[in-house]
């Protein structure tokens, strides 16, 4: 019996206008009627996942920054895993060193060191990547108002930052060139104790090895006396890679990374086209 579904938001229970497929949440509803949890599963942070959730009208726990923080459906703060400063430290040097734009995932927000007009341009390629806009111009309209960027804080001096008591979660950092996204990745596991993993091609997101997707999922799991074989994953990118390390009951979406749709037992639809929905329905037999 199924007591867990979890699933991916981007590129799984988001369509590619960044909203919640209504049958996805007719969904999600019917299998909380029926008593299984429904997880949201996500690299992104609460501020960003609870709107969301709420303009759907859903209450749902969630593993946020891939892992790093787990919440339950009122907003409370279950699970919590950070980066070492020291290595956080590190991980900065590199980032600038390279000119990477860069996003800190913290305890009190996110914040940047980049410029605003920088931080805009980086979240009109976010919106373009996501929402498959022809027209950078048109990406970047949207980006002024969208909530990522209206919650974005911006670090002056990053010595002090790094000294203060800021907790830090995950640190997410951006190229065009995918050689030195290649190169990074390679050079932040060299450092040790971290997780790497990408939401696309031209991102890094960097976490504490523990606070993975699946890893956390399974804590949480662990806890409620909830086996393996009773918990359903879906997702469709890199960062969604180790809970289908984790759960072999997996549906991939039909726009999945080749790599996920390779180690899942199933294929659902798109994020278009409702695949959280078709999952949860094969899931529960209905």
């Amino acid at each position: 019996m199924i007591k867990i579904i979890a699933s991916d938001m981007d590129g799984t229970l988001l369509n590619s206008k960044h909203e919640i497929h209504e049958e996805n949440i007719k969904a999600i509803k019917i299998a909380q009627r029926l008593g299984v949890q429904t997880v949201i599963s996500t690299g992104r942070e609460y501020e960003t996942v609870a709107p969301l959730l709420k303009e759907a009208g859903l209450r749902c726990q969630c593993v946020l920054m891939n892992g790093a923080e787990y919440r339950d459906e009122d907003g409370n703060i279950l699970e919590r895993i950070n980066i070492e400063k020291s290595k956080a430290t590190q991980i900065t040097d590199m980032v600038q060193a390279v000119g990477m734009r860069s996003e800190i995932f913290t305890s009190h927000g996110i914040y940047t060191t980049n410029t605003k007009e920088e931080a805009l341009k980086g979240i009109a390629h976010m919106v373009q990547h996501f929402e498959k806009f022809p027209s950078f111009k048109d990406a970047l309209e949207v980006a002024k108002v969208h909530p990522h960027f209206k919650i974005l804080k911006y670090i002056e001096n990053i010595e002090e930052f790094l000294c203060s008591e800021i907790e830090i979660r995950k640190i997410l950092a951006f190229y065009s060139d995918e050689d030195i996204i290649s190169n990074m990745k390679k050079k932040v596991n060299g450092l040790g104790g971290l997780a790497v993993s990408s939401s696309f091609k031209d991102n890094i997101e960097i976490t504490d090895k523990l606070a993975q997707k699946g890893l956390t999922l399974a804590k949480v799991a662990d806890k409620m006396g909830i086996s393996r074989n009773e918990v359903i994953v879906i997702g469709d990118s890199f960062n969604d890679y180790s809970m289908f390390e984790e759960f072999k009951e997996s549906f991939a979406m039909g726009n999945a990374i080749p790599e996920i749709k390779e180690i899942a037992k199933y294929v659902t639809d798109t994020n278009d086209e409702a695949g959280v929905a078709k999952a949860i329905y094969k899931a529960l037999n209905l």
